[in-house]
């Protein structure tokens, strides 16, 4: 049991989710490791959030690597803070504020979306649970044209 080990793969994974730069965060993951999101967006009529939540379980790395490119193309960050990381045994939980904008309508979302962390035996992930949490929707206050 690894805690640095696990901590350095946290925020490796954190990052590139958040700054949308997938790199090689597909390695982290065991064959068959499962993603499940769930969110609050349901809540809201804006047709801005292409959320994929459901479980996930992902086959291996090119598989991974395909789930996790496919999300960042559905979710892109203006500002985010990570808000800690905590490790224990073979888990470990990781809170994110974030906000961003719809490229279409301009509205501005604020959130903050939990993950936690399963690990097997050789520190690779072998479950992501995530649950979204939106704030506010701030609608874009574009000058219509005349």
């Amino acid at each position: 049991m690894n805690l640095d080990r696990k901590r350095a793969v946290v925020e490796d994974v954190m990052e590139a989710v958040m700054s949308g730069t997938v790199g090689s965060i597909a390695r982290h993951f065991l064959p068959g490791a499962v993603i499940s999101q769930r969110s609050n967006a349901a809540l809201s009529d804006e047709p801005w959030f292409g959320r994929m939540e459901g479980e996930f379980r992902l086959a291996g790395e090119a598989e991974a690597r395909a789930f996790f490119e496919e999300l960042l193309k559905r979710t892109s960050y203006i500002s985010y803070e990570l808000r800690g990381i905590v490790c224990e045994f073979d888990e470990a939980a990781s809170r994110c504020d974030w906000t961003r904008r719809d490229e279409e309508s301009g509205t501005l979302i604020t959130g903050t979306t939990m993950y936690w962390f399963g690990f097997s035996s050789d520190d690779r992930i072998r479950t992501i649970e995530s649950i979204g949490s939106i704030h506010s929707v701030i609608p874009s206050r574009r000058a219509e044209t005349v």
